[in-house]
């Protein structure tokens, strides 16, 4: 039997129409594609919106019932961080999975997989999986906030972010320390509740003492007036807390806010040996008698 001939006109237009039908079906995918991810953009808006407004009624409520407000802003702006970030990841989880459901991969097939995947993925990622559960409980329990100055053993600073899996604290050195949610230990917050501080200073025994003391209050007077936004209580004197082998030892003490004992104390022995030097009032220094 002879072959049919087949006619080069008709495989020309046979193979247009199938580049034509391709086109097509691409150009189709496409636009759902784009369809997907404008509505995915709209819905990261929309509810991420919805977070931001459901937080500020949250902290507008706060105010009207005289809370700690500052303490209170802060908590919430993280808690709002970390909800709006676990949408994000859902949406753009739920994004993909539609594109490529529409480029012709089994949804069914991929979720499976993504199980087989997460069931061997949890039995050596438990670091993981431990770090965003202490993440999530750090923030709800409010242990700290981004902002505050702590301490997560041993390790002192500025907590400067405050993620699904790890705390990032910027040291008074200026470094960056990234540690893990699920290893924090011991945390000591220094922002919630003002801190003491004494100086004490010491004074020969020759002196007047209640001339001295004087002399040092009026010291404490002028830091007090100096960093008065910083204190929860100013500074003052209690008193003679020593009498040490050569000085009579005087202590002041004062509270503030914030980690600022450092910078206060400094500026309070340097005020307290200027005022002694002006009033002539001798600090006590180790002497050493000579007797021939």
């Amino acid at each position: 039997m002879n072959e049919p001939v087949v006619q080069p006109e008709q495989t020309v237009l046979d193979g247009m129409n199938l580049l034509t039908n391709l086109l097509l079906s691409s150009v189709g995918i496409f636009i759902k594609i784009c369809i997907v991810l404008i509505v995915m953009l709209i819905a990261k808006k929309v509810i991420t919106g919805f977070i931001d407004n459901l937080f500020h009624n949250k902290l507008s409520a706060s105010m009207k019932q005289n809370e700690n407000i500052p303490l209170e802003e802060k908590r919430l702006k993280t808690l709002s961080k970390l909800f709006k970030s676990i949408a994000t990841y859902v949406i753009y989880f739920i994004a993909i999975i539609t594109c490529l459901d529409m480029v012709g991969f089994s949804i069914m097939t991929i979720l499976a997989g993504a199980g087989v995947v997460s069931l061997a993925v949890a039995f050596g990622a438990q670091s993981i999986v431990e770090d965003l559960m202490s993440g999530i409980f750090i923030v709800l329990e409010n242990q700290y906030s981004v902002g505050e100055f702590v301490s997560i053993d041993g390790i002192l600073g500025t907590v400067s972010e405050i993620g699904m899996k790890t705390t990032k604290v910027l040291t008074e050195s200026g470094e960056l320390m990234i540690i893990r949610n699920g290893s924090v230990g011991t945390v000591i917050n220094y922002s919630r509740h003002a801190q003491r501080r004494f100086v004490t200073v010491g004074i020969a025994y020759e002196e007047n003492i209640e001339n001295a003391k004087a002399v040092i209050q009026h010291a404490c007077d002028i830091i007090g007036e100096r960093y008065k936004d910083d204190f929860d209580q100013l500074p003052y004197v209690q008193g003679v807390t020593d009498l040490a082998d050569s000085s009579v030892v005087i202590r002041t003490t004062f509270t503030s806010w914030n980690w600022t004992q450092d910078p206060i104390s400094r500026a309070l022995r340097q005020e307290i040996k200027e005022q002694l030097d002006n009033a002539g009032v001798e600090i006590s220094y180790p002497k050493v008698q000579i007797v021939q």
